[in-house]
């Protein structure tokens, strides 16, 4: 396991063989995936089968039983790719069956769940992009579909029946009145 602590709290301790890369990289990725501000504080924990970096081609891909952990923020995978450019993300895909994704948007009581075969993240628009037997659970409510975005600046979903035409949105909207603090009554928050 590699486990980074942000300069703030304390010295970084990383074994020499590891790459400067994985330490800026990781630095680089923990503001741009993390929803709270506390999260932001908080250690990155990454566990994988191997990782490759290639920083003359601004990437790094993780493999088998990705696991990454900060503070409110849990990303699953299969496989797990990081674009960046400049020493900054640019776009995080990862990939499973399914890969899942859960954090605690900012003022919410309860957290943000989806899974997907794709998961795709634009750090430029902080846009979270659900491909593939999308399902999300936010605020309560429950979205199906091919393809799910999910506007983490504005806290939107958009949901549509992707690039094939075929199929149809599925959207469960439970009443106000019904989520105390997030959730419907009687409804667990996801996978």
């Amino acid at each position: 396991m590699l486990v980074l602590v942000p300069a703030s709290m304390q010295q970084c301790r990383v074994p020499w063989g590891v790459s400067a890369v994985v330490l800026l990289l990781m630095m680089v990725i923990a503001p741009a995936v993390a929803a709270l501000p506390a999260d932001r504080e908080q250690a990155i924990y990454i566990d994988a089968d191997s990782v490759e970096i290639d920083d003359a081609k601004g990437v790094s891909v993780y493999r088998g039983n990705v696991q990454y952990t900060q503070g409110t923020t849990r990303l699953t995978a299969d496989k797990a790719t990081v674009y960046f450019e400049n020493k900054k993300i640019k776009e995080l895909v990862a990939t499973g069956e399914p890969a899942q994704y859960r954090t605690r948007p900012k003022g919410k009581t309860a957290d943000m769940i989806a899974e997907a075969l794709t998961i795709k993240y634009h750090a430029d628009t902080d846009n979270y992009e659900f491909l593939e037997k999308a399902h999300l659970w936010h605020d309560g409510n429950e979205f199906f579909g091919a393809y799910i975005a999910y506007d983490a600046r504005q806290d939107t979903v958009n949901a549509h029946n992707g690039k094939s035409g075929k199929g149809r949105v599925h959207v469960i909207i439970q009443p106000r009145a019904n989520k105390p603090g997030g959730q419907a009554p009687g409804k667990t928050d996801g996978p």
